[in-house]
């Protein structure tokens, strides 16, 4: 896909699930992971949405996994734009959606 306006990538590279589509080329990104908790020695789960850009060559749904990179901001909240989308039932592991560890 080439990109159609300039925006330098920098900083970390992140995936997660569409959690709502429901902006014009905003999305809120979930990201589910494990926090280690020393005085229990046990695992919480956690979870943190980041608002994202998506270019209109994307066509992205809830529930979509997409990858997410770091660029300049875009906004007040956006710092991330949309690299690439795997359409839900295209994941072929079969696995859970939380996979920790």
């Amino acid at each position: 896909m080439p990109f159609h306006w300039k925006c330098f990538y920098r900083g970390p590279i992140l995936a997660g699930t569409c959690h709502s589509a429901k902006m014009n080329k905003t999305i809120i990104v979930r990201r589910t992971y494990l926090h280690y908790i020393k005085k229990y020695q046990r695992y919480e789960k956690r979870h943190s949405n980041i608002p994202a850009h998506v270019s209109p060559c994307f066509h992205v749904k809830e529930g979509d996994h997409v990858t997410i990179g770091q660029c300049r901001p875009l906004s007040k909240t956006k710092r991330f734009n949309v690299l690439k989308v795997t359409p839900a039932g295209s994941s072929g592991t079969g696995r859970k959606a939380f996979a920790g560890i």
